[in-house]
């Protein structure tokens, strides 16, 4: 069982959602956590909600596409907090469309945001994590992919989005070959639909993208047949607890991942017969 008692645990986008959802269970595990979110008053209440209910957590408001000023709120974390243990790199947002109607700013937002923040975070934590790890302690990052990171749904289409999460796929599967041996555990975790604001991530969409938008309530839709926050949590750390890499949340996934593992599969055996090495 991944133990996290005493540990820092770094939430990102926990202003709401999956994101929520997982620093209260890591607070729930004894972590002390620090709650980020571009949305300072969200993760306030986040970190309010955690400490009424008895942990503890700290809440900053962070901007993952900021590059300079992540890294100064990573030192400023372990300062404040005594080190960092496990980073759920979870900011994310998503927009609508096919992807010829994919707005240039929409399509630059998504991936500053869902790609590019990634890669910020990762550079942001990981000197304190190595810090962690060679002091013989926990040092885990969690990327948050999607559904959409491992086949295209049937849900659609949202194109930008989906071509985002694919690279957070192969970004964390690179990182978990390049810290092979160093102390530094990496996993991903791909939710299928979950009940959140997600639809609404205009909301907060900085001015160089367009601006905020506040979508409308029946874009929420789509997303009310989801799993809940909690229980996508509670099986992601079913996930960590036997140390995987890529963890599943939903097993409808199966039916539009399937196809593409039996394509795959036919391709491989096609090119068999085509090249002989």
């Amino acid at each position: 069982m991944l133990d996290l008692k005493d540990v820092v645990a770094v939430v990102s986008g926990a202003g709401s959602g999956i994101g929520r959802a997982m620093a209260e269970a890591c607070a729930r595990r004894g972590a002390v956590v620090a709650v980020i979110d571009i949305d300072l008053d969200g993760a306030e209440e986040t970190a309010v909600g955690i400490r009424a209910a008895g942990g503890r957590a700290t809440a900053y408001q962070g901007d993952v596409t900021d590059l300079a000023a992540l890294q100064v709120l990573a030192e400023r974390v372990e300062t404040e907090l005594g080190g960092v243990n496990i980073t759920f790199n979870n900011a994310g947002v998503f927009t609508a469309g096919p992807l010829d109607r994919t707005r240039p700013n929409d399509f630059d937002w998504v991936f500053e945001v869902n790609v590019r923040g990634v890669y910020n975070a990762v550079v942001s934590w990981l000197p304190a994590l190595r810090r962690s790890a060679a002091a013989g302690k926990l040092a885990h990052i969690v990327n948050t992919g999607s559904e959409n990171s491992i086949a295209v749904p049937t849900m659609g289409p949202f194109s930008a989005y989906t071509a985002t999460k694919h690279a957070v796929l192969g970004m964390t599967e690179c990182l978990r070959r390049d810290l092979k041996g160093n102390g530094v555990n990496v996993s991903i975790v791909c939710p299928g639909v979950v009940s959140t604001n997600l639809w609404n991530a205009k909301r907060a969409r900085p001015d160089r993208f367009g601006g905020a938008k506040v979508a409308q309530a029946t874009a929420s839709d789509a997303l009310d047949a989801g799993r809940s926050p909690e229980d996508t949590v509670q099986t992601l750390f079913e996930g960590l607890d036997q140390g995987e890499f890529l963890i599943v949340t939903d097993p409808r996934i199966r039916a539009f991942t399937e196809p593409r593992l039996a394509e795959v599969a036919a391709a491989l055996d096609i090119c068999d017969t085509r090249v002989k090495l």
